[in-house]
């Protein structure tokens, strides 16, 4: 996209913003004649800028309605992702990094924001990565207990960035639960960690809870490194 297209995107997306909602609370943007008027623009410029932001999730047109503006949802994210693992211009284990970093701030605010249907989100969790015996299902759970911190923490941020990382986070705890099950007793071992965890959430210790959860992702490494003396004494 050109510097003056960006510029062009950027006068739209102001316009938008400026908009009053109408009765029903939604914000319709001007028609594409108002619009292309207004930023001094042809119309199919103007079209293939609305359809930019039609792709991102940032507008939504209704046939014989209008154009109006909306909240992205985190799909386009997700496949930015997931292109990018796969093409390798990120990794599991850069993945695995910003997971901790992001981890370790989901609990602690989790810790001074969550309340009693946060807790019981976060046993039900717990209950279900005790009952989780198979792989698929431990990681399942896994997920589950990162998405329940996001939701701990009542910052739409975090939730965002979690739900958009949803696929590749899978895959990094799908390796990790891939490796634990290698090792005797990493299952249990991770649970107990996790209950270490709610517990101080539940305290609404915010410092513990994130020393809590860096002890998890520390116990992940762990048991690799218990397996890699295993292949060496091989």
């Amino acid at each position: 996209m050109t510097a003056p297209a960006d510029d062009i995107l950027a006068r739209l997306i102001e316009i938008a913003v400026r908009t009053r909602p109408d009765a029903s609370g939604r914000i319709r943007l001007p028609t594409e004649r108002e619009l292309a008027e207004q930023l001094s623009v042809q119309r199919p410029t103007l079209r293939d800028r609305l359809t930019v932001l039609e792709t991102l999730g940032f507008i939504r047109r209704q046939q014989g309605s209008g154009t109006y503006l909306a909240l992205p949802n985190s799909h386009f994210l997700q496949f930015y992702f997931e292109v990018g693992l796969k093409l390798g211009f990120v990794s599991v284990e850069q993945i695995q990094g910003a997971m901790e970093l992001i981890g370790a701030e989901m609990a602690a605010t989790a810790a001074i924001r969550a309340g009693p249907e946060d807790f019981a989100a976060l046993d039900r969790v717990m209950q279900q990565l005790q009952k989780s015996h198979e792989l698929e299902a431990f990681v399942d759970a896994q997920f589950e207990f990162h998405a329940g911190l996001a939701r701990a923490s009542h910052n739409p941020v975090l939730i965002i960035v979690i739900d958009a990382l949803a696929s590749v986070i899978r895959q990094v705890l799908s390796s990790r639960v891939a490796m634990l099950a290698m090792v005797s007793g990493a299952f249990s071992r991770n649970v107990d960690a996790y209950a270490i965890l709610v517990q101080a959430i539940k305290d609404h210790e915010p410092e513990l809870s994130r020393s809590a959860i860096q002890e998890c992702y520390a116990l992940w490494r762990r048991e690799a490194s218990k397996i890699s003396m295993l292949y060496l004494a091989e």
